[in-house]
């Protein structure tokens, strides 16, 4: 326990767990065609992963990822790539908000750079889920939303988007160094989207944040380009060590930013480095 917060660290199953879903989420910064050509793919954890789709697009924006079955551990993964350029993403002109869903009453807006990169990449991932959903073989099968960086922001609209219309299929989000997606409306209808429960093992929408990784702290909300919220249950990954080799995983209360987690780190502290080190994934700088 961290006795000064009066939180929890977690020892539970679900820390090997996070450990592997990071282990997809590293993989996704690979450009492959087929599973056997990914090196990061071959980690013994994940490489008996059947791809059923991948994509890449550039149009209307950058989007990179894949679509895959692991019959052991009954789920179906949909892995979204990160960005080397997530700075400039969430600095440049498409930092105002739009509203998102479309068809929504409660004025849920998001960041429209994040909103185009998931239109780049929707198309590829729900004709995927609906050749998977075809399959009654694969009914009992969990579908986990992965990301990292602005990987996390489009796994989170993902799983928003596929929850919405698939309301009965069990489906759980997991995101590494998420930046803040949209305002607190949207933070709202994702947690109303979630199961929430007192054992964290049975959350639905976990969000891992290493120490003081600056892009969880982003977009800030301004006046004229709108509030910005997170949502879902943090993880706060603390360092024990200098190199990061391990870390303790801290539970946070279920509030949409815990003050006594992530955000109690000041913004001098703030970093990059932190962005690229999270369980299961150790990335450097990512390459294209």
């Amino acid at each position: 326990m961290d006795v000064d917060r009066g939180l929890r660290t977690l020892h539970t199953p679900l820390r090997n767990t996070l450990e592997l879903h990071g282990t997809y989420a590293a993989s996704a910064y690979q450009r492959f065609e087929d599973w056997s050509q990914c090196e990061a793919c071959q980690v013994p954890s994940i490489r008996n992963t059947l791809i059923v789709a991948t994509w890449s697009t550039l149009v209307p924006a950058f989007s990179r990822g894949y679509v895959g079955i692991h019959h052991t551990y009954r789920h179906i993964v949909v892995v979204f790539r990160g960005s080397t350029h997530i700075m400039d993403a969430l600095t440049d002109a498409q930092i105002v908000q739009v509203a998102w869903p479309t068809n929504n009453t409660d004025q849920s807006k998001v960041h429209a750079g994040f909103v185009a990169a998931y239109t780049a990449a929707q198309p590829h991932v729900l004709q995927a889920l609906h050749t998977i959903d075809t399959d009654r073989e694969l009914d009992s099968y969990t579908v986990l939303f992965i990301g990292h960086s602005l990987g996390a922001a489009q796994a989170t609209l993902a799983y928003i988007d596929y929850r919405r219309s698939h309301a009965h299929r069990d489906a759980q989000l997991v995101t590494y160094g998420a930046p803040r997606i949209g305002n607190p409306q949207f933070a709202h209808m994702l947690d109303t989207l979630s199961d929430h429960s007192p054992n964290i093992e049975q959350e639905n929408a976990l969000r891992v944040v290493h120490e003081c990784d600056i892009v969880a702290h982003l977009p800030r909300s301004m006046l004229l380009l709108g509030e910005y919220e997170h949502g879902g249950h943090e993880i706060w990954a603390r360092d024990i060590d200098a190199d990061h080799k391990a870390q303790d995983l801290i539970i946070c209360r279920h509030t949409h930013e815990d003050p006594d987690c992530s955000s109690s780190s000041h913004m001098l502290r703030w970093t990059i480095l932190d962005h690229f080190v999270y369980p299961g994934m150790r990335l450097g700088i990512p390459r294209y």
